[in-house]
């Protein structure tokens, strides 16, 4: 019987330090998932930031009346110094591939803009409404594929607090 009293307290010292082991693997998953998430978010921000300037200033430039070569060059411009390629290649390594087909397709809907605009179409030519409404609607989906990535609830629940 001399032995139970040093098995007790290794069983419990085993106990103990198992215990606060699964603890901090699991507070660090959670803080890791964290930070995943929160870089996940600024990239997702900074993507969608540098799109939105594209567009801006793809529909500022198809609103002027400016020579061909003008706005060519004003539409590649606007594109290459957005720094929208190598967000894009970011996103590409952290996000899931739900959110990157959406992130994809505004990307493709956008140089199709910048393509239209280079070929001097202005702002009240139906093709580039046309255009302008794709665009909007691959951002609100890709917006939408951020979100529920991040785990942020979007549109609200008609239900929820509405008529």
């Amino acid at each position: 019987m001399d032995w139970l009293a040093p098995v007790n307290t290794l069983t419990g010292a085993a106990i103990g330090i198992g215990s606060t082991l699964l603890a901090d693997r699991i507070r660090w998953r959670r803080d890791r998932e964290a930070l995943d998430r929160d870089t996940r978010r600024q990239a997702y921000a900074a993507f969608m930031a540098a799109l939105s300037e594209v567009y801006t200033r793809l529909h500022e430039t198809a609103r002027e009346t400016l020579p061909a070569s003008e706005a060519r060059a004003a539409a590649h411009e606007a594109f290459t110094t957005s720094n929208l390629y190598p967000l894009r290649y970011e996103l590409a390594l952290i996000a899931p591939w739900d959110v990157m087909e959406p992130v994809n397709q505004a990307f493709w809907k956008v140089r199709d803009l910048r393509d239209l605009v280079a070929r001097g179409t202005h702002t009240d030519a139906p093709d580039f409404r046309t255009h302008v409404s794709d665009y909007l609607k691959a951002t609100e989906s890709a917006q939408a594929a951020m979100r529920r990535d991040l785990g942020t609830p979007w549109p609200r629940d008609a239900g929820a607090g509405g008529a």
